[in-house]
């Protein structure tokens, strides 16, 4: 995995699932509670691996994570909570914001939220934002826009790279 901080943010390169999910676990070393991480990319981009790789770490059981497409909310209990969000079959943002969503915002977790380019406008300001683009079949180049004046950007930098 190569990653470099650029001035929106950070540009990791994975060339790998294992690498995906090694994001995933750096990502739950610098989430603190209250974080809300958009996840965009296309179908088949590794979202949800991203996603279930930080809930581990964060310590919820692997038997308890599924995607969330079916069930549109799943809350799961670790060290920290993660609330698991999917908004993929959702006809709007008005059907995102009628499942109460504002109120996890501020919750005792981390907010995890697939496709979240179709409901931007309803993420709270300081969201994360990570968007995947496929570069080959299990290759990835990942974005991660650092929220206005978020210092967390160098410290996960330091822990995809190890130190």
């Amino acid at each position: 995995m190569r990653a470099e901080i650029t001035p929106w943010g950070l540009r990791v390169e994975v060339a790998s699932e294992a690498e995906t999910e090694q994001l995933g676990r750096a990502l739950a070393e610098v989430a603190r509670p209250g974080d809300v991480i958009g996840l965009v990319g296309p179908l088949g981009a590794g979202k949800t691996r991203l996603a279930r790789a930080l809930a581990e770490a964060l310590g919820v059981d692997p038997a308890a994570i599924a995607s969330p497409t079916f069930v549109l909310i799943h809350e799961y209990e670790g060290r920290m909570p993660v609330f698991h969000f999917d908004t993929y079959r959702l006809k709007g943002p008005e059907e995102f914001e009628a499942l109460g969503v504002a109120d996890y915002w501020d919750g005792p977790g981390v907010c995890l939220v697939e496709w979240a380019d179709r409901v931007a406008g309803l993420l709270p300001a300081g969201h994360w934002l990570v968007r995947i683009e496929p570069t080959g079949p299990e290759s990835r180049v990942v974005a991660i826009t650092k929220p206005e004046g978020e210092k967390r950007i160098a410290l996960l930098l330091e822990r995809i790279n190890g130190v």
